[in-house]
């Protein structure tokens, strides 16, 4: 049996978002929903989707300034469902990756049919991610740019490939990198981290989706492979 698709919608309304995910979920999907872009920032390190349907409007921040700074999130499937309606807002969220732009209201139909397309393309075409080469020690972004990694940077990146989605402690990374965790400064590590940051950043003007959890360890919060 195929996968169900995996939506997550993104609405400060809590009964429009609740209508979307029942609606969504008879219709076929495995629907969650958030109603906050600090929510769904740590909801985005553990959990994965295919399609998502994006409000603008939050108490805690613009979406459409959120999704440009998680670049990573335009490889998926993107619908924006808003009531703003100008043609510099319509414009600017297309720019931004948006796949429908769609003003409200709008009939639940309409975005599950959108949905559905957008999946059925997302199918054919397997989407770009993060990948690294373990061989060269080259780290490939989603847009094909390449950048060579020092042996440290690819065995502090290499666990994420292993452990996709999922938080990796600090003593895990450590002992990656092949030191004791009773004798090692931390700070180092997190010295490491950010210089790797600041490469890809410099490298190809994209941000690394490493993300610190703090109190926990690290997640990479896109989809990232090891090729040979």
């Amino acid at each position: 049996m195929p996968n169900k698709p995996k939506v997550l919608v993104l609405e400060d309304e809590p009964a429009l978002l609740e209508a979307y995910i029942s609606f969504l979920n008879l219709e076929g999907f495995v629907a969650d929903g958030l109603n906050s872009l600090e929510a769904a920032k740590s909801w985005l390190l553990t959990h994965d989707f295919d399609i998502l349907i994006l409000d603008l409007g939050f108490n805690d921040g613009d979406g459409l300034a959120w999704l440009n700074e998680n670049q990573a999130l335009q490889d998926k499937g993107l619908m924006i469902v808003t009531a703003r309606d100008t043609i510099k807002d319509k414009i600017e969220g297309i720019k931004a990756g948006a796949d429908a732009y769609i003003t409200k209201p709008v009939p639940l139909e309409i975005v599950s049919a959108t949905a559905h397309n957008l999946f059925k393309r997302i199918q054919k075409s397997p989407l770009p991610q993060w990948q690294i080469n373990a061989t060269n020690w080259l780290l490939t972004a989603p847009d094909h740019q390449a950048l060579k990694l020092t042996h440290s940077e690819m065995q502090l990146l290499l666990p994420f490939t292993k452990n996709r989605n999922q938080i990796i402690k600090r003593d895990q990374l450590i002992e990656e990198l092949g030191h004791s965790t009773e004798y090692y400064d931390v700070r180092r590590l997190e010295i490491m981290i950010r210089r790797l940051r600041n490469k890809v950043l410099n490298s190809f003007g994209l941000t690394l989706p490493l993300e610190t959890v703090h109190g926990q360890g690290f997640a990479f919060s896109a989809p990232i492979s090891q090729v040979d």
